[in-house]
Order: C-alpha cells, then sequence, then structure tokens
C-alpha cells in the first residue's frame, strides 16, 4: 500500500464526525418535507429519520474503523518489512559510514562503523568529534566545492579535480574520509564514508622511507689551502674520509670515492630526514678539521638528489647539486626534492679556487665558441657598476680580437657607463658596440652567442627577454648562484671566491690575446672594475685578484684615471648623507640605517656607500642599509667576513656574497622591511628558532 493510500484512508478517521452532521442535516430537511407534504404526523416522521440515522451511523462508524485498522496493519507490515530491508542492506555494507547533521551530531551509524568504534553503547547524538579527529567544516566545504565545479556546464573547465585527502584516526586504523550531502523533509544530513586507507599508507610511507637517494660529495679547499701551509694535507683528508665513512654507516649507506677526494654516497630517504632536521650537522664536524698554523678549516660540499625517475636521472641532479654548491662557494649542502631546492650550511667564506689550468681551459672554450658564432651579444646586470660594465669591455675586446661583430646591451645614460667609458668611445672600434635593449633584441638569431657577465640571474639583467630568447648562452661571473638555470647555458664559470667579474675576464683575456691587444682605455675599465668590488683592493682580495691586476697594469690601465670614476655627484653625496642621522646597533655587531631616499637613481648607490662606511666603526661586524625608492625597499648588506649576510638576505629573496649581498623587497615600508629583515637576522644567528612567516 502506497503512503498516499494509506494517507487517504487515515483521513476517513476524521470523516465519520463530518457525515454525522451532514446526514442529520439531510434527513432533518427530509422530515421538514415529510411532514410539509404528506399527513404524516410530525413525531412518527421524527422517529423514523432518528431510527435511520442511527442506523446508518452505526455501519458507517463499523465500516470506517474496519478500513482504518486494516490499512494501519498494512502500512506496519510494510514499515516492518522496510526497515528490516534497509538495516539488512546498511549493516551489509562493509565500508563504515557515519550520518551526521550540520552542525556535527551523529544521526546514525553502519555495524562497520560501530566494529571499528569499539562497539560504543549509544551513538545517536554524539558529537562527531568524539568519535574521530575531523574538521566537518573542511570536508564539506571541499564536497561541495567538488560538486559544483562538477556541475559546472563548461567544458574548458577542469572536471576531475585532484581529490583533497582528509585523513583521520580510529582505533589504530587510518581512514580516508569522503562526504555526501542528503537532503530529506527539509533538512540536509551529510554521509561520511571512512576508508581505510592503514594498509596503504603503511606501503606509500614505505616507498617513501626506502626511495634512494644520491649523493656526491667532495672535499672543497684542500689543494687551495696546501698553497699557503707546509706540509702534506693527506692527514686532514684521512680524518674527512673517517667522518664520512662514519656518516654513511649511521645511515645504512653506501660510500665510495669515485676519485681523489672525491665520494659518491647512496642512502634511503628516510635518513635524510634526519640530516635534514640536525642541518647538516656533518658540514660543522668537518669543519672543525683545521690546517696549518693559521686554524683553516677545511670544509665539504654536497650534492644531494631525491627526485628523478630512475637512478641515473638521480646521479645527474646530484652532480648538477654538487655544481651549485661549489658555485654557491663551498662548505655547503644542496638538497633537492619535490617541493624545490634547500641549501644548508655556507658558513666560511669561501677561498680561491681557480688555478691557471683551469682559466686556461674556460679561456679555449670561450674562445672556440666566440669563433663559431655568427655575431656576439655581451649583456650585464641592469643599473650596471663598473665591474659590470669593464667585463662587458673586456668580453667585446676578445670578440674584436677574433673579427666577430659584437654589441655590448646596457644603459648607456647610466652615470656609471658615462663614467668609465669616455675615452672608450673616442675610440673608432667602440664607437656603436653599445646599444640599448630594443636594438641588441633585434641583433638575435639562431647562430648570435649570448654572453652574460657579472650575473647569473636572468631576470636582472639589462635585457632578459635576450638570454631568454638564446639558443647560445656563456655565463661568466662571481656571485653566488641562487638556483639552478630554466635552460642549461653552454658554458658556465661561476667563481664567488673571485674578487670580481672582470678579475675572472681579466685571466681570460690573459689566456687568450696576445701581448698588446688590449688597449689602455679597455685595460683601465676593467681595472675599475676589480677596484670597485675589492673597495681598492682591500675586501676579498686574493693572489689571483693581484695578478689580474698585474696583467691590466701591464697592458697600460692607469689606476690614477680610473680613481676619476669613483668622484662622487653632488646628489650621491646628498643620498648618502641621509643614512648617517638613522643609524641602530643591533646585537652589539650588526649596524642598520635607513633613509626614505630622495627618489633618484642615486639612492641605491648610496645605499650600498653606507653600508660600506659603518663597516669602519669598531666592533660592527655586518652592516645594513635600507633605502626606499619608488615601491620598492632596497638593502645593501657588507660584511667583514664573520657574518655570512648571503645566508640572510637569501630568507627574504636576496642574495650576493658571504660579505657583499643586496634585496629587493617590493609593496613594504621602511619598518616592515625592517622587521624582516631583524627577522633574518635573528634567524641566521638562531638557527633552532622558527621558520619566518609568510
Amino acid at each position: 500500500m502506497s503512503n498516499k493510500k494509506f494517507d487517504f484512508f487515515n483521513r476517513i478517521d476524521e470523516l465519520p464526525s463530518r457525515l454525522y452532521i451532514i446526514l442529520g442535516i439531510l434527513f432533518m430537511a427530509v422530515h421538514t418535507a415529510v411532514c410539509a407534504y404528506t399527513e404524516i404526523s410530525i413525531t412518527a416522521s421524527a422517529l423514523f429519520f432518528i431510527f435511520l440515522y442511527a442506523i446508518i451511523s452505526a455501519v458507517i462508524f463499523l465500516f470506517s474503523r474496519r478500513r482504518i485498522a486494516m490499512y494501519k496493519a498494512e502500512h506496519r507490515a510494510a514499515e516492518e518489512q522496510n526497515s528490516g530491508v534497509i538495516a539488512a542492506f546498511r549493516d551489509s555494507i562493509d565500508v563504515p559510514y557515519v550520518v551526521v547533521t550540520k552542525n556535527g551530531k551523529i544521526v546514525t551509524v553502519n555495524s562497520s562503523m560501530k566494529n571499528a568504534s569499539g562497539n560504543r553503547d549509544a551513538y545517536f547524538n554524539l558529537e562527531l568529534s568524539e568519535l574521530c579527529d575531523l574538521d566537518l567544516d573542511a570536508l564539506v566545504s571541499y564536497a561541495e566545492a567538488a560538486e559544483q565545479e562538477a556541475a559546472s556546464d563548461d567544458e574548458n573547465e577542469e572536471k576531475e579535480p585532484a581529490p583533497k585527502a582528509f585523513i583521520t584516526v580510529i582505533g589504530e586504523k587510518k581512514y580516508n574520509v569522503s562526504c555526501h550531502p542528503v537532503h530529506s523533509n527539509g533538512h540536509i544530513y551529510y554521509m561520511l564514508v571512512f576508508d581505510d586507507v592503514t594498509k596503504l599508507t603503511e606501503i606509500t610511507d614505505l616507498h617513501y622511507a626506502e626511495t634512494p637517494a644520491i649523493a656526491y660529495i667532495v672535499i672543497d679547499n684542500l689543494e687551495e689551502i696546501a698553497q699557503y701551509v707546509k706540509g702534506s694535507y693527506r692527514a686532514e683528508a684521512n680524518q674527512v674520509e673517517t667522518i664520512l665513512k662514519k656518516f654513511a654507516d649511521d645511515m645504512d649507506g653506501i660510500l665510495r670515492e669515485y676519485d681523489r677526494d672525491k665520494y659518491m654516497l647512496v642512502f634511503n630517504r628516510k635518513h635524510l630526514v634526519t640530516c635534514i632536521k640536525n642541518k647538516f650537522s656533518i658540514l660543522d664536524e668537518v669543519r672543525e678539521i683545521r690546517i696549518g698554523e693559521d686554524n683553516i678549516p677545511v670544509t665539504i660540499s654536497m650534492g644531494v638528489a631525491i627526485t628523478g625517475a630512475t637512478l641515473a636521472e638521480k646521479e645527474h641532479e646530484a652532480l648538477s647539486l654538487l655544481d651549485l654548491a661549489l658555485q654557491r662557494g663551498g662548505d655547503q649542502a644542496v638538497v633537492k626534492n619535490e617541493k624545490g631546492v634547500n641549501y644548508f650550511g655556507g658558513m666560511t667564506k669561501s677561498q680561491q679556487k681557480r688555478t691557471r689550468v683551469h682559466s686556461r681551459i674556460i679561456a679555449n672554450k670561450l674562445y672556440s665558441e666566440i669563433s663559431n658564432a655568427s655575431n656576439v651579444i655581451v649583456m650585464g646586470h641592469s643599473n650596471p657598476d663598473f665591474d659590470s660594465i669593464g667585463a662587458c669591455v673586456g668580453i667585446a675586446s676578445l670578440a674584436m680580437y677574433l673579427g666577430i661583430d659584437v654589441k655590448v646591451v646596457t644603459d648607456v645614460e647610466n652615470p656609471n657607463f658615462i663614467a668609465c667609458t669616455e675615452k672608450l668611445l673616442e675610440l673608432d672600434e667602440y664607437r656603436n658596440v653599445f646599444v640599448d635593449g630594443v636594438e641588441g633584441l633585434g641583433k638575435c638569431s639562431y647562430g648570435t652567442l649570448t654572453v652574460i657577465v657579472d650575473a647569473n640571474n636572468f631576470a636582472i639583467l639589462e635585457a632578459p627577454e635576450i638570454a631568454e630568447k638564446s639558443f647560445n648562452t656563456i655565463v661568466i661571473d662571481h656571485h653566488i648562484k641562487k638556483e639552478e638555470f630554466k635552460n642549461e647555458p653552454t658554458l658556465t664559470y661561476i667563481d664567488p671566491s673571485a674578487s670580481s667579474a672582470c678579475e675572472l675576464v681579466s685571466e681570460i683575456l690573459e689566456q687568450s690575446l696576445p701581448a698588446g691587444a688590449l688597449t689602455k682605455e679597455e685595460a683601465t675599465v676593467l681595472l675599475s672594475g676589480i677596484m670597485v668590488d675589492t673597495k681598492n683592493f682591500t675586501r676579498t682580495v686574493g693572489t689571483r685578484t693581484f695578478s689580474a691586476a698585474l696583467y691590466l697594469r701591464g697592458a697600460g690601465a692607469n689606476a690614477e684615471v680610473a680613481r676619476t670614476f669613483f668622484n662622487e655627484a653632488f646628489d650621491d653625496y646628498r643620498s648618502e648623507a641621509l643614512f648617517g642621522a638613522r643609524v641602530e646597533i643591533y646585537r652589539e655587531q650588526i649596524a642598520i640605517t635607513t633613509s626614505e631616499g630622495t627618489d633618484s637613481g642615486h639612492d641605491r648607490v648610496a645605499a650600498a656607500k653606507a653600508a660600506d662606511k659603518l663597516l669602519t666603526v669598531r666592533n660592527v661586524n655586518a652592516a645594513f642599509a635600507l633605502v626606499k625608492i619608488g615601491n620598492v625597499i632596497h638593502i645593501s648588506a657588507r660584511s667583514n667576513g664573520t657574518i655570512n649576510v648571503q645566508l640572510i638576505l637569501e630568507q627574504i629573496g636576496g642574495g650576493g656574497h658571504f660579505d657583499v649581498a643586496g634585496a629587493a623587497l617590493s609593496d613594504k615600508n621602511i619598518d616592515e622591511a625592517k622587521a624582516m629583515l631583524i627577522e633574518a637576522i635573528d634567524r641566521h644567528m638562531n638557527p633552532g628558532s622558527k621558520k619566518m612567516s609568510e
């Protein structure tokens, strides 16, 4: 019997009283008519109709009661049958489920959920939070969003988004919970289905833990240190090997020396988690090994790869990461996982690692690439300094010597460019060499060789679009490499131990050009680049720096002329003076100064000079100068070699060298930028502190 039929007969229970009234009215009307039109007495007619009314009423009463009772019995039987079927069906489902209200109150559960939750005494009206730890609001919101997206009519939309996992634990098992809205009598309920993923999670965790990782390890600076230390360094190398073997044993890994002081390590990923937690403390252990009377520390560099479908891909990735660690100055571990690249260490200042053999190899390769190119485009970073301009001039000189058409892309209106190229532009061969980015882009073709100097971050180049479109690129730089290149250059020569890009280029020219090929004007510009980055040979200077300067001096470089390039304009002097009034000493050894700037291009240079000047203050080991230029806060950082300002500024998106670094923060005011800087300093000085907030 359908519900509609039962409702109809259920309403019969209300009909007799109405029928009795209707019959009474009808009989009264008939009684009145009989009395009016016949000779039957009123009493006899009344008795007759009363008797008839009583009989009919009794029949109606008995009939309706019987039919209602019958249909109610049938309905109860149907309900009992349906309830039995529903209960049997519900309990036959092996997957646990719960039906809850929108407020998280449990309405019903099946037997599988009862078994999973320990067969509680009662479930009805129990809080879901008492059954499991699950964010119902987040689960419902995700389910509703997924339902709306699935119902979208836009064929271009992604119809099946990646499912989000809502994992909860009941008893000793893990469940992935899905949510299904249920509407009933104007109310909404949610059916939560619990899929047992305990075994899957165990297998996933095991696969994650047992995934092989490959690391390449090299001892950074033994051969270089040996140049300054009497005697052999093999005892120290053996100490490093002992530490590495213990490191491998602790991780159940395999360590093999594939070349002198170079190792390959294979281990499981679960041990890498420990290394990351202790921030690769093995770097500190190795650094405790000292050589010579000056106690020079021995350091190692590591490249660790987890990503890659095959061992061969991981091995290739690990080599690239090791190269990145060395290009960043060594004494660090570079780890790449699915989320990106992470850096650990970098606590010592890099030592010069170049040899004449290395410079000769680079020079020969560069010589060959330029010779085979149809034309050459040389480019440095935007807002060029003397080092960037000088390195560009050096590469242009080599291309001219080889008879290859060359253009230098730079800002010809920049004061630094005007100051150092005044004499150079008087030479016939340089009158059409310097161009802007638009003209440089027009010179690009398939056979063009692009040489990037004094920068390895393509985003800061004078014309980034040229580097992006180049088919053949060479990078020569002395800044620490922050990340891998999207498109690997043909040749990469990055050495953070060099004082300047001009030093690297000068060594290449010494190996490539015959005596007299480099003009005195070119040599003077190159020398000014070394002078600006070494602060007149007082910072980051090594034996090779003086060797490069000696070569340039022999080519006719005039230090007195180069020194005139540094003469300040009045605007520069005024910009620098603004920093003097707002200086504070933080942590008793770090100077921080700020300026709202003068809205001119001189402010960045003034910030760098202000940071340099603060280093001359007694007991100041690092200095930071912040200046506002437009909507960007520029930070210049300097160190005397005891604090790694590069690692500090890398935390807020900057970079540079151990003792020279910079950063740019968009859409921040001075106070906000200063707060971020102080937080980065605290994190660097206290490695155990929490991560910076996003």
